[in-house]
């Protein structure tokens, strides 16, 4: 997905210095790579760009206006706008490394306009939703309409081990122009932005798709080592070519791997904690580089070419419109990614819906949207707590937790459940206490004593969750099992964050 991050004093001097001041930039004339393109110039965009007179090239005025220290100023009279720490938000949007090797094998021109379609789609969905909530007003912060966004957007060639990786730096600025009646300029709620990221780079990439196959290539599903990606890629590149040209990849897998960690997390820290500067070779030395990579690996230019042609003239493994009813059934289905989610907004249905829409029209994907909100299966919620969007859940999903409450509220009631002699429970405690090699203070005694000697169905402790009642509750959890006698039962362990749940639920729970 695209990648953000708060920027801070670093990442304004970092892209004053690599992208104002071109220290970033290969030597030599516009690389082959990138056709007359070049290591592109630093861009205004966004709908609220206007109403600052800002367009075309960041000047360094313009720039430090608009993300120096403070808060953003009025590039002209120079008040300030808005008073913050965080001058914005940084965006990345990379293309897939599929589209990169275009470039390679002399197409980047339909590189560029898939990842084009990538960026502005991207784009126009934060600002879409910016302009529609993305102000706060009051204590209740309280969402309210804007100009839009207001961003600087440049397009880089390469990755730091020097492979092709043409990606895009946006700069989100952390203020918009309010529309609310009382008007004026505030900081952005940036919460929001990070709410839709997941949302708006689906969009992106639907959209990308749909260019890629409009150009001729035929597309196919890539789900990534971790089987989550859900993104799409050019049919006819080989892994290898992939493997072959993802080289800093291959440096942070290296880098988490001497951890033990693999989180997405643990890899944003990895790829800081790595990063060096960029490789400088002349135009001529990288694309022959690259080129020469891809004839060592038995895969030159030609021969890649030839594959991804071929690829094209074969059918496209894609979804018909017609099926839209069997992609419905199996996105709202009780087992699905939306049910484990138990509560979800129209943004996550997006996510979930556009990988099944990969190359159809961007109208097809929101016509299916709103037929999956319109669904029997799907309800619209009242009064979520803390909801900035209009919140639903399934229907399945509704009355598998009104099974558990009303089976639990019975359980409550019941007084003729299998018990063990208190006199056992202590003594096991003590035990358990000798192996774990810690002690339960009264209230943790009382409750292990309760829930195995009080004959009800289900027990319901609150309590901090500390390591040592935890681990006592696993340890006499064998003894708990065994008070079922005859009767069939399933144990379970809740520990939330702030609580320990212990409970006791019978066979027969959602009966």
């Amino acid at each position: 997905m695209a990648w953000m991050r708060m920027m801070g004093a670093d990442s304004v001097a970092y892209h004053r210095a690599t992208v104002l001041g071109r220290s970033d930039d290969h030597r030599g004339q516009a690389l082959d790579y990138y056709v007359s393109r070049g290591d592109t110039p630093l861009v205004w965009g966004g709908a609220g760009a206007p109403a600052l007179g800002l367009s075309g090239a960041v000047t360094g005025d313009e720039y430090e206006a608009i993300f120096g220290p403070g808060g953003a100023r009025d590039p002209l009279s120079g008040a300030r706008l808005v008073a913050t720490k965080r001058p914005g938000m940084e965006l990345v949007i990379s293309a897939h490394k599929s589209v990169a090797e275009l470039g390679v094998i002399g197409r980047a021109e339909h590189m560029h306009l898939i990842m084009d379609a990538e960026r502005d789609a991207t784009l126009a969905y934060l600002d879409r939703v910016t302009r529609a909530r993305g102000g706060r007003r009051g204590r209740s912060a309280t969402a309210s309409r804007t100009g839009g966004l207001l961003y600087a957007h440049t397009r880089h060639a390469t990755s730091r081990a020097g492979d092709p990786c043409p990606h895009d730096h946006v700069l989100v600025a952390n203020v918009v122009e309010m529309l609310d009646g009382r008007g004026g300029w505030k900081a952005a709620d940036t919460v929001l932005w990070r709410e839709h990221l997941h949302a708006a780079t689906m969009a992106g990439r639907h959209a990308a798709a749909r260019v890629a196959v409009e150009l001729g290539y035929r597309i196919e599903s890539d789900d990534g080592r971790s089987g989550l990606l859900r993104h799409w890629r050019i049919a006819g590149v080989p892994d290898e070519v992939l493997v072959l040209h993802s080289k800093r990849s291959a440096e942070i897998d290296e880098a988490v791997g001497e951890r033990g960690e693999g989180s997405y997390r643990a890899r944003s820290v990895a790829a800081r904690a790595t990063r060096s500067g960029k490789r400088y070779d002349t135009e001529a030395d990288l694309v022959a580089r690259w080129q020469a990579e891809l004839t060592d690996a038995g895969w030159p230019p030609e021969r890649l070419l030839g594959a991804i042609d071929a690829a094209a003239g074969t059918p496209a493994v894609q979804l018909a419109v017609s099926s839209v009813r069997k992609v419905l059934a199996e996105v709202v289905a009780g087992d699905s990614q939306l049910a484990r989610r138990k509560v979800f907004a129209r943004r996550h249905l997006l996510v979930e819906l556009a990988p099944y829409f990969y190359g159809h029209e961007p109208q097809v994907l929101d016509a299916v949207v709103d037929r999956a909100l319109a669904d029997p299966e799907v309800v619209p919620l009242v009064g979520v707590a803390g909801a900035r969007d209009r919140m639903y859940s399934l229907a399945s999903v509704l009355a598998r937790e009104t099974a558990i409450a009303d089976s639990v509220a019975r359980q409550l009631a019941r007084s003729d459940a299998p018990t063990v002699d208190g006199s056992i429970v202590r003594a096991e405690i003590v035990a358990a206490e000798a192996r774990i090699g810690g002690r339960l203070s009264a209230g943790q005694r009382e409750a292990a004593v309760t829930i195995c000697t009080s004959g009800r169905g289900a027990e319901m402790v609150v309590g901090v969750a500390d390591p040592t009642s935890q681990c006592l509750f696993l340890s006499i959890w064998p003894l708990i099992w065994s008070s079922c006698g005859d009767e069939p039962c399933v144990s379970q362990r809740i520990f939330p964050g702030r609580g320990f749940v212990a409970g006791r639920w019978w066979a027969g729970l959602c009966n």
